[in-house]
């Protein structure tokens, strides 16, 4: 379907690709957005995950995670990663079809393997970035959709960090004009999104907390060989160091101002110092992960305690992301947090795992329209919005126009 005629259609159904910063599944979440009198609904079709085989991720780390990556890398894997998710997209799409969905358009965030928010001097001038590999033309190729990708490169484009950059979706799909909401994704890195009641004179706001599933993840395989620490159990029999703990939270990142993070602070780097620190203070491997769990949730609980202290109305908190597995990681942010009752987003009816792909989807959407969509919390008060998101089309051969051009004096 042409670009004008979907354009024209005041219902699409969108399919939401998204990898997180553990790099171990491709989630798909399709959606049906519809636009009537001024107000956009966004109804859950279904979702669905495919693996990320160990050699893929194991690239994707190299690439993430090494100061050595060569630009034949960085091509080859953005080629790679395209083909995957357009391949696992379109295997989707025609299960979809089958059961009457027909998908009109996708929308993929593709695999973040390098993050910098921090203004840098580059070349006589400060600039910042962000990238995204998984071409979205390789997936418009494979899927004969169009697709919308590279979300977080206008954001940036306007001076700011390109991250949260879910923020304004976040709040199509969730907000709520009876009550005011807080939701924190804990997947590799963690962040929150808080939504206050409509006429509350409160803003919105949303920002990275610090590092999720992925120091955790990183650890586990380091000193135990497993790829997670499932349901915190290693951490749970843990002690907590206090002493590593401060240390921890001594990063710039929690001292500074910057809104985003990512593996380049909290991965190997990071991971390496702790278990150096570890030989330091003869810790036992257990005590690493439950210091590390216990640095997780101060950084959630620190960045959130505000909202809780100002929003009298506030008495849930919503997580998603793969974290809210990790039965200790939970029961440890309740510890901090004892006035909120903690839930899973599930009970608004998407699965937790897909709501990022479904954010992507609604953003996909609006990329589509034209339609601005904020970021940080200024911009719900009147600053500029950017338009988020790239086209691409599938390079098909279609019908050949006649063309007759006539030029006059």
């Amino acid at each position: 379907m042409s670009l004008e005629r979907i354009a024209r259609k005041r219902a699409l159904n969108v399919l939401g690709l998204n990898s997180g910063t553990s790099a171990d599944a491709l989630d798909m979440a399709a959606v049906r957005i519809t636009r009537s009198r001024g107000i956009v609904r966004v109804t859950k079709l279904a979702v669905a995950g495919k693996r990320i085989g160990q050699q893929m991720q194991e690239l994707v780390f190299q690439v993430a995670d090494s100061k050595a990556t060569t630009t034949d890398q960085i091509i080859l894997l953005d080629n790679l990663l395209g083909k995957f998710i357009g391949r696992a997209a379109a295997a989707f799409i025609r299960k979809l079809a089958r059961d009457g969905i027909a998908i009109d358009m996708t929308a993929s965030h593709g695999q973040t393997v390098r993050h910098l928010p921090k203004k840098t001097r580059f070349g006589g001038q400060w600039v910042n970035g962000s990238l995204q590999l998984g071409s979205i033309d390789m997936i418009a190729a494979q899927t004969g959709k169009i697709t919308v990708g590279d979300f977080r490169q206008a954001d940036i484009a306007l001076g700011n960090e390109g991250a949260p950059i879910t923020t304004g979706a976040m709040r199509r799909m969730f907000s709520s004009g009876g009550e005011s909401r807080l939701i924190v994704n804990i997947g590799g890195i963690s962040n929150y999104f808080y939504f206050p009641k409509p006429k509350s004179g409160l803003p919105t706001s949303a920002a990275d907390c610090g590092p999720g599933n992925s120091l955790s993840d990183i650890l586990s395989m380091r000193l135990f060989g497993e790829r997670c620490d499932r349901s915190g159990r290693r951490a749970a029999s843990g002690t907590l160091s206090n002493r590593l703990l401060s240390l921890l939270l001594g990063d710039p990142f929690f001292t500074g101002k910057a809104l985003s993070t990512g593996r380049e602070t909290f991965g190997c780097e990071m991971a390496e110092r702790i278990i150096e620190f570890g030989r330091r203070f003869k810790l036992r491997k257990e005590d690493l992960l439950r210091t590390t769990v216990e640095l997780t949730t101060n950084a959630i609980a620190i960045k959130i305690w505000p909202f809780v202290r100002r929003d009298t109305g506030l008495t849930r908190l919503y997580l998603t992301g793969g974290g809210r597995r990790n039965r200790f990681l939970v029961k440890r942010l309740g510890q901090h947090l004892p006035d909120l009752d903690i839930r899973s987003i599930d009970e608004f009816g998407l699965h937790a795992d897909y709501v990022e792909a479904a954010a992507y989807a609604v953003m996909g959407e609006a990329c589509l329209r034209s339609e601005s969509l904020p970021v940080s919390s200024g911009m719900f008060r009147g600053e500029p919005a950017p338009v988020l998101g790239r086209i691409a089309q599938p390079p098909m051969v279609g019908p050949q126009i006649k063309v007759s051009m006539r030029v006059t004096d």
